[in-house]
C-alpha cells in the first residue's frame, strides 16, 4: 500500500488540477473590478447595481458553506466538484452573453455556487491523500497558488479584455473551467469518502457544537474581525477601488490594473509575515494580531482622507498605499489559527467553519452596502463623485475600527479551553 508521504504522478496531477480550480475561484471573485467600466457602459449599471453584481458571487458561495461539510463527508469530493464546476462554467457563459443586469447577476450567482466547494473539496482530498504532518504544508501551498488568481484579474485581464473583449475572455474561461473540472473528475477516480459508514447526518451533534460556539462572546470577537477584514478588503479589491481610481482619479485601465496588482502582491507577502509574527508571539497572539489589524484600519483612513483631494493622484502613492492595504490585511489571516487555538480541540472544526462563513458573508454584504452608500449621491455625480468614495471608505474604516476595538477588549477564554490550558 502506498504511503501517504509518497506521492506518485496521479496524486501530483490531482493537486495541480485542484490548484487550477482554486486559481479560477480566486480570479472570479475579483474579476469584475477592471472590466466594470465596460459593464457600466454596456449594461447601463448604477452604483447600487454595481455593488449587487459584485456581491452576487458571495451570496451563493456563502449560503453553500454550511451544508458542504456533511455532503463531502458523505459522498466525497469527486461528484460534488464535477457538478459544481460545470455549474460555474455555465454561469461564466451566461455572464459572457448577458445583455442586462439580471442576466449578469444570475451568471455571477451561478459562478459563486459552482466555486463554493472548490477549496473545501480540495482540503477533503488532501486529508485523505497526505499524512497529518504534511497536511498544513500542502494546504499552505494550495492557498499560495490560489492567490495568484487575484493577480491574473488585474493587469493581465485588462490586457486580454482590450485585445479580445471581456465577453470573449469569459467565454474562454467558461470552456477552461469546464475542461479543468472534467479532467479533475477523471483524475479523482477511485477517491471516495473514507471513514465509518454513516446512517445519517449527526444533526443533533452539529446543533450542539454550533450552540457551544455561538454562545461564546469570544467567538464573536473573531467573527467580527473576519467579517470586516475580508468584507472591506474584497469589496475594494474586487470592485470599488477600480471605479475610484478610474472615475474619481482619472487613471487609465492599464494603470488601474497595475495598482490593483500591487494590492495582490502585498496580500501574498503579508501571509508569511503574519504567520511568522504569530508563531513568535506565543502567549501574546492578540498583540500579534492587533498590530496589523490596526495598521490596516489606519491605511483605510488614509484612503478616505485622500479620496477628495484631486491633487493626490500619483500612481506611486496609490501603489504604495494599496500594497500596504494588501500587506496588513494578509498579515491578519492568522485569525483562523487563533480562533482554532482558543477553543477545545473538539470544537476546532466547527469554529473554523463558522469563522469562514462570516468571512465570506463580509464580501457578500459589503460590496452592495458600499454601492448603497454611494448611490445616495448618485443624483449629483454618482460613480464620478470623490465625495461618494470618501463616504464609502469611511464606512470601511468605521466598521474595521469597531471590530478592532471589540477584538482588543477584555474577553475571557472559552471555559473549556481554560481547563485545557490549566492541565
Amino acid at each position: 500500500m502506498r504511503s501517504k508521504d509518497h506521492w506518485g504522478q496521479r496524486e501530483g496531477l490531482v493537486f495541480v488540477l485542484l490548484s487550477a480550480l482554486y486559481v479560477l475561484s480566486q480570479f472570479y471573485r475579483v474579476s469584475n473590478a477592471v472590466i466594470m467600466p465596460s459593464l457600466i457602459s454596456e449594461l447601463e449599471l448604477d452604483a447600487k447595481q454595481c455593488g449587487l453584481l459584485g456581491g452576487a458571487f458571495f451570496y451563493s458561495f456563502t449560503a453553500l458553506q454550511i451544508p458542504l461539510g456533511p455532503m463531502l463527508d458523505q459522498v466525497g469530493p469527486r461528484p460534488i466538484l464535477l457538478v459544481s464546476v460545470l455549474l460555474a462554467a455555465a454561469g461564466a457563459l451566461l455572464f459572457a452573453c448577458s445583455q442586462s443586469f439580471a442576466s449578469a447577476f444570475w451568471g455571477r450567482l451561478l459562478i459563486g455556487a459552482g466555486m463554493a466547494p472548490v477549496l473545501m473539496g480540495s482540503l477533503k482530498y488532501l486529508s485523505q491523500a497526505v499524512s497529518p504532518s504534511r497536511f498544513a504544508k500542502m494546504t499552505g501551498l494550495l492557498y499560495s497558488i490560489g492567490i495568484s488568481g487575484t493577480l491574473l484579474a488585474t493587469s493581465p485581464l485588462v490586457f486580454l479584455s482590450q485585445a479580445m473583449g471581456w465577453r470573449r475572455v469569459f467565454t474562454a474561461l467558461a470552456l477552461l473551467t469546464a475542461g479543468v473540472g472534467i479532467l479533475a473528475f477523471k483524475a479523482l477516480e477511485g477517491v471516495r469518502a473514507r471513514g465509518e459508514p454513516k446512517k445519517g447526518l449527526p444533526w443533533a451533534e452539529l446543533a450542539r457544537s454550533l450552540y457551544a460556539v455561538f454562545k461564546s462572546l469570544l467567538f464573536w470577537r473573531f467573527a467580527a474581525v473576519a467579517f470586516f477584514r475580508y468584507g472591506t478588503f474584497v469589496s475594494l479589491q474586487g470592485l470599488w477601488l477600480a471605479t475610484f481610481l478610474g472615475y474619481a482619479k482619472g487613471f487609465d485601465a492599464l494603470t488601474v490594473g497595475n495598482l490593483l496588482l500591487c494590492m495582490s502582491i502585498g496580500a501574498i507577502a503579508g501571509g508569511p509575515i503574519g504567520g511568522y509574527l504569530f508563531s513568535r508571539g506565543t502567549g501574546h497572539h492578540k498583540r500579534a494580531m492587533a498590530l496589523p489589524l490596526s495598521l490596516y484600519a489606519f491605511a483605510l483612513l488614509i484612503l478616505a482622507a485622500t479620496a477628495k483631494a484631486w491633487e493626490v493622484r500619483s500612481p506611486a502613492f496609490f501603489g504604495l498605499l494599496l500594497f500596504a492595504l494588501g500587506l496588513f490585511n494578509g498579515m491578519t489571516m492568522m485569525v483562523y489559527t487563533e480562533a482554532k487555538e482558543s477553543f477545545p480541540l473538539t470544537l476546532s472544526g466547527t469554529v473554523m467553519s463558522c469563522v469562514n462563513f462570516f468571512t465570506m458573508a463580509g464580501g457578500g454584504i459589503f460590496m452592495p452596502l458600499l454601492g448603497l452608500v454611494m448611490g445616495r449621491l448618485e443624483a449629483s455625480a454618482g460613480l464620478h463623485s470623490p465625495e461618494a468614495y470618501q463616504y464609502a471608505f469611511l464606512v470601511c474604516f468605521g466598521g474595521m475600527l469597531a471590530s478592532v476595538l471589540f477584538y482588543m477588549g477584555p474577553i475571557p477564554l472559552y471555559k473549556g479551553r481554560r481547563k485545557e490550558a490549566q492541565e
